[in-house]
């Protein structure tokens, strides 16, 4: 297969030319921009769309199976992404629109969603093209798989909710799955591939305070929003407790290696240094999250004029839950510290996911393709706790196997994602083209 970065480039910025837009409302989704890209792909792949079985499934969503010979014995191996995108927001700050992608003079594409995560979708389906037509004959099933509303954490109506209801009515269950997520970078001097083998869970609450509203020009004491921000800030100031998971006792372990001074001394016996270590991690808000369960305030509505005062003031807020707790451990959490007057209810949440092995066949066949496709034997991996969502977490379901990890070298020329001016260096598409290209060629003999 020849991996050439300015032609998987040009097939991105295709793909990132269609507002795939996800919308909360499920009727308001650009299901025909969806179609649309559906065609694209379709022509620009068309090794793909011969050998493979194509299934639309839900309003948009993609499948494509590609049937081995039946020789191995190893379950199905799939890669996944999602076809939706982030809102655009600010149009007059996009230094190019949004929807009509650029390449710059070294290879940086600048869109909306061309990191997040069209950029895996193209690698997945470059690698798959070049199998076929490199006469390559799979001994085990491989599935591709894309869904349309990751963007919004699924909700009613999920696409990838459809898609494993689907499988599972069929009885498919898989070996190995691959979505999107990081690989090997520079750190501290090493180069390192954090490895997503789980990730946290996900819960939107509304908390609301209801009063009989009235006048503004006559206030009570405390009306429903002041109360509610009472609470709210009650929440930030009395946060869960800080709680010990095995996967970021894991993940601290794994960097130690790479991490400097007091902090990776510490690292390395992450269970006898418990108490400490937490203490140095509170300091640093992106490592914090690795040690709690976080909810904050993002969005409070009240009246609808200013000189109303709100029968009802309402606050929703965003939960993250580490691997080891649960929705009911949240809602506990919430009804001890608010006062009684403050009520919730959850909109929309799931617990975390079944976390994956990192001592197992399948994660030493991910580090051998790593390594081999980067050239480098001494990467430094970390099985990692993600902090996000992702469409994997219905896949563990069905597959023991679950990896948020694309392979390829990341770079520090990509950035933007849910932010304007979103770029991605397409000279890490080889190696990721190349990580998903070797490993399906040898999963099947793996052990």
């Amino acid at each position: 297969m020849k991996y050439d970065s300015k032609l998987f480039a040009e097939h991105l910025a295709g793909a990132s030319s269609f507002d795939t837009t996800s919308t909360v409302n499920a009727d308001d989704l650009p299901v025909e921009n969806f179609l649309e890209l559906h065609k694209y792909l379709e022509k620009t792949y068309p090794n793909v769309f011969r050998v493979m079985e194509k299934e639309v499934i839900g309003k948009c969503a993609l499948m494509l199976h590609w049937k081995g010979t039946g020789k191995s014995d190893k379950l199905p191996i799939m890669f996944m992404a999602h076809q939706d995108v982030v809102p655009v927001g600010d149009l007059t700050k996009w230094t190019h629109p949004p929807f009509e992608p650029y390449l710059d003079e070294e290879g940086v594409l600048w869109g909306r969603g061309v990191s997040d995560c069209k950029a895996t979708m193209i690698c997945e389906l470059e690698a798959v093209e070049g199998l076929i037509a490199d006469g390559f004959v799979p001994d085990h099933d491989v599935y591709l798989i894309f869904g349309y509303n990751e963007e919004i954490m699924g909700g009613p109506g999920a696409a990838c909710r459809i898609i494993v209801d689907e499988l599972k009515a069929r009885g498919i269950k898989f070996g190995m799955v691959f979505d999107e997520g990081g690989g090997p970078r520079e750190m501290n001097g090493f180069n390192v591939a954090a490895v997503g083998v789980c990730e946290k869970g996900y819960a939107d609450y509304e908390f609301y305070v209801e009063q009989g509203g009235g006048h503004a020009a006559m206030p009570p004491k405390h009306n429903a929003l002041g109360e509610l921000g009472y609470a709210m800030w009650l929440l930030e100031e009395n946060p869960m407790p800080t709680f010990k998971c095995e996967p970021a006792v894991k993940m601290f372990k794994a960097q130690s290696a790479i991490t400097p001074g007091r902090l990776g001394e510490l690292m390395k016996d992450p269970d006898k240094n418990w108490d400490e270590l937490v203490e140095e991690v509170l300091k640093v808000p992106m490592m914090s999250t690795a040690v709690r369960t976080t909810t904050t305030p993002t969005m409070a509505q009240g009246s609808a004029q200013a000189n109303i005062l709100p029968e009802r003031a309402s606050v929703v807020t965003n939960s993250r839950i580490l691997p080891g707790q649960t929705l009911e451990d949240l809602e506990a959490h919430f009804r001890k510290v608010l006062p009684e007057n403050v009520k919730f209810r959850l909109l929309k949440g799931h617990n975390p996911p079944r976390v994956s092995p990192d001592d197992n066949w399948a994660y030493d066949l991910l580090k051998r393709i790593t390594c081999q496709v980067n050239h480098d034997d001494n990467i430094v991996f970390i099985p990692n706790l993600v902090f996000g969502g992702t469409d994997s977490r219905y896949y563990t379901e069905i597959c023991d196997n679950v990896y948020r990890y694309t392979g390829g070298k990341a770079s520090a020329k990509t950035g933007g994602a849910h932010a304007v001016n979103e770029h991605y260096d397409t000279n890490s598409m080889p190696a990721a083209v190349a990580f998903f290209y070797e490993i399906t060629k040898a999963y099947g003999d793996a052990k």
